[in-house]
């Protein structure tokens, strides 16, 4: 099977220490190859302290139906309990070589919707970016006018 490498860091980028973060990979549907039977049991990878983290996963471009694996990523707390997790809209599409993480998805994410809050409007602007003119570090700021501005395709 082949390995999939990859680099789950916190939102600043920073490293995992203190945090319990678990990868699990499923596959869409149960699916077969080589007269193998695959379930949908999710493969679960727990990242270094660093976030770096390598799977083993089948491939998914020679099963016998369209395949991929969905992702979601189990926060913990310390004892090893359910904190949160998150359920991005990825699909990741493996070939018998595997590869990198970022470099093996079938399409990109169906939600491309980004929401920019800020006193300031964003520095860029496109199609369904959304700027909601907020501080969001002072709520009871009465700048904060609760504004939600979108822009169009054109």
């Amino acid at each position: 099977m082949p390995n999939v490498t990859g680099n789950l860091t916190d939102v600043g980028g920073g490293h995992l220490a203190g945090k319990y973060p678990e990868i699990h990979f499923t596959l869409n549907a149960p699916n077969a190859k080589a007269g193998v039977m695959l379930p949908t049991e999710p493969k679960t990878v727990v990242p270094e302290s660093d976030g770096s983290f390598t799977v083993n996963l089948q491939s998914t471009t020679d099963m016998h139906d369209l395949a991929w694996y969905t992702i979601s990523i189990q926060w913990l707390d310390a004892a090893g309990n359910y904190v949160k997790a998150d359920f991005p809209d990825w699909k990741l599409q493996v070939p018998p070589g595997g590869g990198s993480f970022s470099n093996l998805f079938g399409q990109p994410p169906t939600n491309t919707r980004m929401v920019f809050v800020s006193l300031s409007e964003p520095p860029y602007s496109g199609p369904f970016l959304q700027w909601l003119k907020s501080d969001p570090t002072d709520m009871t700021n009465p700048l904060n006018t609760g504004i939600l501005h979108e822009w169009s395709n054109s």
